[in-house]
């Protein structure tokens, strides 16, 4: 999948990971509706617009799985009848939407609370509140403004593998910016940000593109320098919002197309928050994405300048022709799905069933969550204390279980992040 995917980024932010190209299989759609009394912000229009959606997938791309994420809880029940009344004039569709289907690709239909580990290839995301009667925009949009709901958002809306539909009855011009201020939590600023990117289709000239107050150290100005030197179309802080890449190498014939991520040892690197988050997981990610990767160690770039230059440019040479080799359409990019967890993992480790939490021990409890850990995805820690309780087989979150699950993974992430200083 080569859209950009947006993750949380250092300090709260909603950042993303940069995508290799300029399209992207991101789409907006906007209703006309208003709130109702009673009806929660959740509008008869935007419901039937995302069964319309949904009955439209399965008619035309009845191969990829489908997932509906909302808002609120009472915007997922209304959308569930209305598709289940829609259902009864489509029997041929039936199948499709059947919880028979196997667990990665069942249909499903979720609030923002109830998402965890799950994905599908074309998610639906229904805002499911809207303006008043009056045409203001209030700011509150349910567990969105509780402590942590830009987490939830973040986790939301990276559940898609290759296409995602945003659909809302409001933009993110009707935002207040004043009582974006005054509002305690980041998650409605975070939903504007989000709303701005999804006008844009993902355009990252319109949406965050490269960064034009460049400041670039000396280390980074001598690289750029010898780049337009050797005319390599290069682009310094690619990305948008917070997480950007050093520099990305573009394609020498096809303008836009961008093939090479670039990153240095420099200041930016030294601020990432662990050596876990600085090497391993930043360059698995980017290359999730379809990026290929180049590390420039300024050590190496102080003592052989132009061997370090060549080897960049074969580098880049490779790329280039690596992404003439790749099929690629005017619509659609290509599909780079990421891994199941399950097949980075590796075995689960063996835990009795049935257990309270008094039963299982510091040992156990950690051999889980470094296990949970493993596939390497940057989830929070909402969502790993979910998946812990879900392998234990509990159905609630005490007191004394959420605060031994933190312990054992804050003892399994400290243990990784010693790992990959060694």
């Amino acid at each position: 999948m080569e859209w950009p995917r947006p993750v949380l980024g250092p300090g709260c932010h909603l950042g993303t990971h940069p995508g290799t190209t300029q399209t992207s299989p991101l789409r907006l759609e906007t209703v006309d509706a208003h709130a109702r009394p009673g009806h929660h912000g959740s509008s008869d229009e935007e419901v039937h617009r995302v069964v319309d959606l949904a009955l439209a997938h399965a008619t035309d791309a009845p191969h990829l799985s489908l997932g509906v994420i909302t808002m609120g809880q009472r915007h997922a029940d209304r959308i569930d009848l209305a598709l289940r009344q829609a259902l009864q004039d489509h029997p041929d569709l039936q199948k499709y939407f059947s919880p028979d289907a196997g667990p990665r690709r069942r249909f499903f239909i979720k609030s923002l609370e109830q998402v965890q580990g799950d994905e599908r290839d074309a998610i639906i995301l229904s805002i499911g509140y809207g303006k008043a009667a009056n045409g203001r925009l209030s700011m509150t949009f349910g567990p969105l403004n509780n402590d942590g709901g830009e987490r939830r958002l973040n986790v939301a809306i990276t559940r898609a593998r290759q296409t995602m539909t945003v659909v809302t009855s409001f933009t993110h011009h009707d935002f207040d910016p004043a009582k974006l201020q005054t509002t305690r939590n980041r998650g409605p600023e975070m939903l504007r940000a989000f709303l701005e990117y999804c006008s844009h289709g993902g355009d990252l000239h319109r949406t965050g593109t490269a960064r034009t107050d460049w400041n670039l150290n000396g280390f980074e100005q001598q690289v750029l320098a010898a780049l337009e030197a050797a005319h390599v179309p290069v682009t310094p802080q690619w990305g948008v919002s917070g997480y950007r890449i050093d520099f990305v190498l573009g394609h020498p014939d096809r303008p836009g197309q961008m093939i090479l991520a670039v990153e240095t040892d420099g200041d930016r690197y030294h601020r990432a928050p662990s050596a876990r988050d600085r090497d391993r997981l930043r360059q698995e990610h980017l290359e999730r994405f379809g990026w290929r990767f180049h590390r420039i160690w300024a050590a190496d770039w102080f003592a052989n300048p132009h061997t370090e230059l060549d080897h960049l440019l074969s580098s880049w040479r490779d790329a280039a022709r690596q992404a003439d080799h790749v099929p690629r359409t005017p619509d659609a990019a290509p599909r780079m799905a990421p891994p199941s967890p399950a097949d980075i993992r590796g075995p689960r480790p063996a835990l009795p069933d049935g257990q309270r939490i008094s039963d299982y021990t510091d040992a156990d409890l950690l051999n889980l969550a470094t296990w949970l850990l493993g596939d390497g995805f940057q989830l929070d820690r909402d969502t790993r204390i979910a998946q812990a309780l879900t392998e234990l087989g509990f159905k609630k979150r005490g007191r004394v279980i959420v605060e031994r699950l933190t312990t054992a993974f804050e003892q399994a992430q400290h243990a990784a992040d010693k790992e990959q200083t060694r």
